[in-house]
């Protein structure tokens, strides 16, 4: 393909059936998701996914040749669905860097309580017990929220040095991940959870302007 032909925009039915790949992939990871958090990894098979997406399994190796590379967009989905929602917050001009923090730890903790996410994380954790991929995928998860846990903090006290704030954004991520066991979905403190929301947020708060 010469370099005119690479720049060349794409006809209207090129657009279109690239159009359709990309929401044939949505549907083929929304599956991979609700199959995941219903019944565990050791079910997340290919051809379940496939009859659930109304598609062959060959339909679905043509954009996933393994369940591991499904498992991983899959992940890298999820991820960039709480970026996107990160991303919303920090751009809010308006807001002074203590409200986008708050705002951030609100929705984090908040998010606790919907039923995917309370059934999704503790899944991945078990698996990756046991499982060095998921947990590599999951470390990396991990990785990009206190990347951004540490941009926030550095917002609210940029006078802090550089160990207190990655210390800090762990210590963040560590205490919302263990509350999903008693504020999430149906769990036994599930009411609590504006109060700890509000907690949680002033706490930390207090924590990182205190240092």
């Amino acid at each position: 393909m010469t370099a005119d032909e690479k720049n060349r925009p794409l006809s209207r039915a090129k657009k279109s059936r690239f159009v359709k790949g990309q929401e044939r992939i949505e549907i083929i990871l929304e599956v991979a998701r609700e199959v995941f958090v219903e019944n565990g990894y050791n079910k997340l098979t290919m051809r379940r996914v496939a009859l659930m997406a109304g598609i062959t399994v060959g339909n679905l190796n043509y954009y996933y040749q393994t369940k591991e590379a499904l498992f991983r967009d899959m992940l890298d989905n999820i991820l960039k669905s709480y970026l996107k929602e990160f991303d919303k917050i920090i751009e809010d001009a308006s807001a002074v860097p203590e409200e986008r923090f708050t705002s951030v730890i609100e929705y984090l903790v908040q998010d606790l309580n919907t039923q995917e996410t309370t059934k999704f994380f503790p899944e991945l954790w078990a698996l990756s017990n046991h499982d060095p991929y998921a947990a590599q995928l999951m470390n990396q998860m991990y990785t990009a929220e206190r990347q951004v846990i540490y941009n926030l903090i550095d917002g609210v006290n940029p006078e802090l040095k550089e160990d207190s704030k990655r210390e800090l954004a762990l210590y963040i991520s560590c205490s919302i991940e263990g509350m999903t066991m008693f504020l999430g979905a149906g769990k036994s403190h599930e009411s609590s959870l504006a109060k700890m929301k509000k907690m949680a947020a002033e706490t930390f708060l207090r924590m990182i302007k205190s240092k």
